[in-house]
């Protein structure tokens, strides 16, 4: 059996995870411990109980004990890196939900956690792993050479942001040289050049809830639209795959290319003029302490 736990319950995700990971054979939501930066005292215990999760946990190092691997979920991703600590020193494999962190130093950080323990660090946007992205990938021969990409979403320009710049490099890959923020009419639209001068745009805060992306190619034009229904099982099958040694290709530096493209971006939009990626100060990024109060007033307003 393998064993996952849950560290923060913040948003909808730890639910709807439970659910599926519960569904697949051979695995079992464990344990759980929320540092309630979102929900009051006593949500944890409910949770667990509508949930079938057998252990609530008053420490977090007391989770390390019940599982085999965890998944922090909560909206204050300056904390992401130290709730995942405990779990890469003990050797169990962490899955960080998007956005993996939200500084440059933390980056660094989770970087050199990474090559000092050994431990396997995933996660980042669900829609890397789209089944609309795979498909279109199965397809390179027929599409050609692609010249430029275009990827549009919906939501804030960073806890959302993020879902967009990660489906994108789901396509077109790493290897962000510089950032650009080009323009801005009711959506952020943001010019992203790669080290070999391929250029990415990237479409953001949309005023509608669809993800989709565009290839112009030797061959035309290429769309393709994100069915948001399915983007959640492949995702966690791969973190699985993962704990159980199995072959997954995933490079921990990619989803924290993506938080430094968003990064650059704010610096770009503020200043003016390119931003390149290896210039961006350690201290810049995005507040995840701001974030989480203001989602967890919206969740006391019922919103």
């Amino acid at each position: 059996m393998t064993r996952i736990g849950l560290v923060d319950l913040d948003t909808s995700h730890p639910k709807t995870f439970t659910k599926i990971l519960n569904a697949m054979p051979g695995v079992k939501v464990n344990a759980l411990w929320d540092g309630r930066d979102v929900w009051p005292e006593g949500y944890d215990e409910r949770f667990a109980k509508e949930n079938d999760i057998p252990h609530v946990c008053k420490r977090l190092e007391d989770m390390i004990e019940h599982v085999d691997a965890v998944m922090v979920h909560g909206v204050n991703w300056d904390k992401h890196v130290d709730r995942a600590y405990p779990f890469i020193e003990a050797g169990k494999p962490v899955l960080i939900d998007k956005p993996m962190v939200g500084k440059v130093r933390d980056i660094y950080t989770l970087l050199e956690l990474h090559v000092a323990h050994g431990t396997a660090v995933y996660g980042g946007s669900a829609l890397r792993y789209a089944q609309e992205i795979g498909m279109l990938r199965s397809q390179a021969d027929r599409i050609g050479e692609v010249l430029t990409a275009i990827a549009t979403g919906p939501g804030d320009f960073f806890s959302y942001g993020i879902h967009t710049t990660e489906l994108a490099q789901g396509m077109v890959g790493t290897g962000a040289n510089c950032v650009e923020y080009v323009a801005e009419n009711k959506s952020s639209f943001i010019a992203v050049t790669y080290h070999n001068g391929f250029v990415l745009i990237l479409q953001l805060q949309q005023p509608f809830h669809e993800w989709s992306m565009c290839l112009y190619s030797t061959t035309g034009m290429h769309t393709m639209r994100v069915d948001p229904t399915r983007i959640y099982e492949p995702f966690l099958q791969n973190f699985i795959n993962i704990v159980n040694k199995q072959d997954v290709s995933f490079s921990l530096e990619a989803p924290l290319e993506a938080v430094k493209i968003l990064i650059a971006a704010k610096l770009s939009r503020q200043h003016g003029g390119k931003i390149y990626l290896s210039e961006v100060p350690a201290e810049e990024g995005f507040d995840g302490a701001a974030y989480a109060a203001e989602y967890a007033a919206a969740k006391r307003r019922g919103l």
